[in-house]
Order: structure tokens, then C-alpha cells, then sequence
């Protein structure tokens, strides 16, 4: 064998063939690649968009638990604002509901050292306001338990609470009360969820810590809130609990949920303000957009309001958190 047959290598077309193989190689590896890094992204985004869901719901949880402290009937006056009720859901069939709760804040009670009298006095006085602060709302409850007023707190020295004077045009206050010696007091927050988008475009649960005639600010809550929707469970029969629809979709007030098909109205009758329970969906969708295909992604319907259309697909993942919660404080609670 001569020596320029011992030194042969590769010809020009065999290196040509071998760089198209390996390209072909490397390309699906990279395909691959880029697929998982693809759909680890968007799941990523998913879970964060549930994991920012569930926090919201768990704080409405117990917000709607502990609403209406101290009043059975949830007749319950806000005396700086002058906005009366402990729950009051603002019902939308084409858009989020809105959520407005009287609840307890923090678990701190205490009792009136001398009687409170509405009309005549800005200055409340405790057993105990080590644990009140100014910017705290105080709910004094009468003694049977049904009729409360929320007072803004300004200032506190030792035992006594100054409170924000009646803001109402007329009446002076809601309706006059006075308050005896040893009645409860309970510090409690009057607060409004609500969702829109925020400066940037993301819909976002907004919480305003006062409610919406107070002076503060609303605050997020939870970015990649698209919708909330609010139905409301009332034992208009008295038999203890809350019937349900038999229909697919439910009808108009075919069942004792207020909210959860078009055309619902309030019931009436005795017990038509006995609310037991709230059921809460939130529509939690990504912040960012899912890259990669066509868009093929709709908000879905909840309760009343229906999903979104399809002319209306967008690159945006969604997750359905539903929580129904039972009410302790009011008449209509187990």
C-alpha cells in the first residue's frame, strides 16, 4: 500500500454530508430545547398567575367571615361617611362585581368606659385603647346586637379615642343612637374590592381600605385579576340551607343564589336580607403574554357573567379560583 493511500481522509462530499447530518442533528435538539423552554415559561406564568389568585381569595375568605361584627342584621352606619350596610355587592353582567365589607380587623374588642352619644360628642371613651391607633375605624354594636356605627379614630390618648365628626349633609348622622356604658367595641375596616387595570394595562384586585366615599387611596391587591364575581346565597326559605339550580346554566331566580344567572332579582320576603353565604369566583389570568402560536386563549364565563367571545382570543393563560364562604355574624348563618 503506497503512502499517499496511507494518508487518505475525507473527501470534500463526505464532510458536506456529514455538516448536513449534523446540522439536522442539532437542529431538532434545539427545537426540543426551545419547546421545553417554551412551556416551562408558560407554566411558570400559569402557577404564578394561580398562586397570585389564591392569596386574594383566602384575605376575601376571611373578610367575608368575620363581616358584620357584632350586628346579626348587618345594619351597620359609617358616621364620618355616612354609608350604611355590612355587605354590599354591586352586581355586573358584563364586567368584574364590586365588593364593599364592613369586617372585623385584627380581632381587638373592647368595651365603652362611659356611654358614647353620636349627636353630641367626637370623643369616645374605652376600657383599653392600648391596641387602637390613630386611622383605625372603631364599631360600637348595641347591646342586642343588631344595629352598629363605624367610627373613624384620629387620635388616641391613654383611653380615649377622638373620632372623625359626622361628614353628612343631612341628616347629621346616619340616625341618632346613643351608646351605654359597657357596650362593644370592635376595631373593623370598611373596605371596597373592585378590579380594573392599573397604570400599565394588567387587570389588578384593588382593595380601598376606607371604602368608596372615605379620603385614602385604593391599593393593589393582586395583579392578573380579570374578573371577580360575586353571587350571594339567601335562605329565603328558612329551612337552613341554600338551594341550588337544577339548570345548566341556572336560570333566573330558579334557586336561592342572588347573582348567578342573568336576570337574577333580590328576593323579598322575611327573609330576604338573611344572607348565609357569599360564593367568590376570581378570573386570574397571566401578565404576560404566552409566546408561541396563534392566539387561542378566552376568559371564561362566571356566574352571571358570560366568557369572553371568540373574536376575543388573546396569548393569555388563565386559572378559576371559586371559594363560597359562609357568613358567621349575620341572621342568616348557621
Amino acid at each position: 500500500m503506497s503512502e499517499q493511500e496511507q494518508q487518505r481522509g475525507f473527501t470534500l462530499i463526505e464532510l458536506m454530508v456529514s455538516l448536513v447530518l449534523f446540522s439536522i442533528a442539532v437542529a431538532g435538539i434545539l427545537s426540543v430545547a426551545v419547546s421545553m423552554t417554551v412551556g416551562i415559561r408558560s407554566q411558570r406564568q400559569v402557577v404564578a398567575a394561580e398562586v397570585a389568585a389564591r392569596a386574594p381569595i383566602d384575605f376575601l375568605a376571611d373578610a367575608v367571615r368575620g363581616a358584620s361584627p357584632g350586628a346579626s342584621n348587618g345594619d351597620i352606619k359609617d358616621i364620618e361617611t355616612c354609608a350604611s350596610g355590612a355587605i354590599i355587592v354591586t352586581d355586573s353582567s358584563i364586567g368584574p362585581d364590586q365588593l364593599e365589607l364592613v369586617y372585623a380587623s385584627g380581632g381587638i374588642v373592647t368595651y365603652l368606659s362611659t356611654a358614647y352619644a353620636s349627636t353630641t360628642s367626637t370623643t369616645m371613651n374605652v376600657m383599653d385603647g392600648t391596641q387602637l391607633a390613630a386611622g383605625d375605624y372603631v364599631l360600637v354594636v348595641d347591646n342586642v346586637f343588631q344595629t352598629g356605627h363605624l367610627a373613624h379614630v384620629t387620635a388616641v390618648n391613654g383611653n380615649t379615642l377622638t373620632i372623625a365628626a359626622p361628614n353628612c349633609a343631612s341628616p347629621l348622622v346616619p340616625s341618632a343612637f346613643t351608646y351605654p356604658q359597657y357596650s362593644v367595641v370592635i376595631r373593623a375596616q370598611r373596605a371596597l374590592f373592585t378590579v380594573s387595570n392599573d397604570s400599565e394595562g394588567i387587570p389588578t384586585l384593588w382593595l380601598d381600605p376606607d371604602g368608596p366615599l372615605g379620603a385614602l387611596e385604593k391599593q393593589p391587591l393582586a395583579e392578573g385579576i380579570e374578573d371577580m364575581q360575586v353571587a350571594m346565597g339567601i335562605d329565603t326559605s328558612g329551612d337552613g340551607a341554600i338551594q341550588e339550580s337544577a339548570s345548566t346554566p341556572p336560570v333566573a331566580n330558579d334557586d336561592e343564589w342572588t347573582g348567578n344567572a342573568a336576570g337574577d332579582t333580590w328576593p323579598s320576603g322575611a327573609n330576604s336580607t338573611k344572607i348565609r353565604a357569599l360564593r367568590i369566583t376570581l378570573v386570574a389570568r397571566t401578565t404576560k403574554t404566552i409566546t408561541g402560536g396563534d392566539a387561542s386563549y378566552l376568559r371564561p364565563a362566571a356566574e352571571n357573567h358570560p366568557g369572553a367571545s371568540s373574536t376575543e382570543k388573546d396569548y393569555f393563560r388563565r386559572r378559576v379560583l371559586k371559594s363560597t364562604i359562609e357568613i358567621r355574624n349575620l341572621g342568616g348563618s348557621p
